[in-house]
């Protein structure tokens, strides 16, 4: 027959075999793959559920009821709670005063990660990266009560260690309860929850400044840059798509300043330091109005997405711009 053979009636046929990648390995029908990333993610999506999307849809009911978080009976009044909180000027100051909270947490705590992450990513010693990564990281580790309460204590009007440091240098005129008065309270909390939040901002800096071309600062070294030049001119700009990311999660984070100002001052002196979230708290807690503590809550959750929406809006479009 020739050099090819034909096979006949009753040859066996062999099977197709599934078709391999260049990997070598058959691939998977898609309903199988669909399978197995939907029990991959089953966990996590029924946590979310749980944990995230249950209580968002529960305060979104509560907030148009009336309830003391006690009786079997809430009382529908609709839109009346969000008229009651904006028309509250404790919520108006409260809000004031969680925008200051915001710049004092972006400005120490994200230019602390980053300026601690540029002098880290300095040091030529790995062992001597890694030791000051792990010491300037450690106050991220500490819970939001320590941190109030070893913060209160450095802050103690007669113990403490910030007058008692002011008294020996002979600034003893500036001694003065930092957190007993209402014009340096919240600025003293914020600079707290600053300290415990930069090491989370300085990793994620130090990572992308580490993953940056070292060809790029030996150029500029070779033009006469020194350290301030190249971390200017080179550094920041290659930080600009973590930047963003890093501005949207301090936001985001400085929206949840509620423990460090519970454990330190309460929201004292005065409401001085209160902010929209010890508000709701006050509200559900203190005056039993829990459906106007939903309502501020998630007037303070609307608000944050609004402008973190913006926020990208405009990243977007300075990228595309440049």
């Amino acid at each position: 027959m020739g050099v090819s053979q034909q096979v006949g009636v009753g040859a066996a046929v062999p099977a197709p075999t599934a078709a391999r990648p260049p990997g070598g390995r058959p691939t998977q029908p898609r309903s199988r793959r669909g399978v197995m990333v939907a029990l991959m993610l089953a966990p996590s999506l029924v946590l979310l559920a749980v944990f995230v999307l249950a209580p968002l849809a529960r305060g979104i009911q509560m907030s148009f009821y009336t309830w003391d978080g006690v009786a079997a009976v809430m009382d529908r009044v609709w839109l009346e709670n969000y008229a009651r909180v904006w028309t509250d000027p404790n919520f108006l100051w409260a809000l004031a005063r969680t925008v200051l909270w915001w710049a004092i947490h972006l400005s120490l705590a994200v230019g602390g990660g980053l300026l601690t992450a540029a002098l880290i990513s300095e040091i030529r010693w790995r062992w001597a990266q890694s030791l000051f990564r792990g010491l300037a990281f450690l106050p991220h580790v500490l819970s939001l009560a320590v941190v109030g309460v070893v913060w209160s204590q450095m802050y103690h009007p007669t113990i403490g260690l910030l007058n008692g440091v002011l008294d020996r240098v002979g600034l003893d005129a500036l001694v003065h309860p930092w957190l007993g008065e209402a014009s340096t309270a919240l600025p003293a909390v914020g600079i707290a929850s600053a300290w415990q939040a930069y090491g989370f901002y300085m990793v994620i800096f130090l990572a992308s400044i580490q993953a940056i071309d070292p060809a790029l600062h030996e150029a500029a070294s070779i033009d006469g840059a020194g350290p301030w030049q190249r971390f200017r001119n080179v550094t920041i700009p290659a930080l600009y798509n973590t930047m963003s990311l890093v501005i949207v999660l301090a936001f985001i984070n400085a929206l949840k300043g509620f423990g460090t100002v519970w454990a330190m001052t309460q929201g004292g002196p005065d409401r001085s330091s209160e902010l929209v979230a010890v508000y709701a708290y006050r509200q559900a807690f203190g005056l039993g109005d829990v459906g106007a503590a939903s309502a501020a809550g998630l007037s303070l959750a609307v608000i944050a997405v609004l402008i973190t929406m913006l926020f990208n809006r405009w990243r977007d479009r300075r990228a595309s711009e440049g």
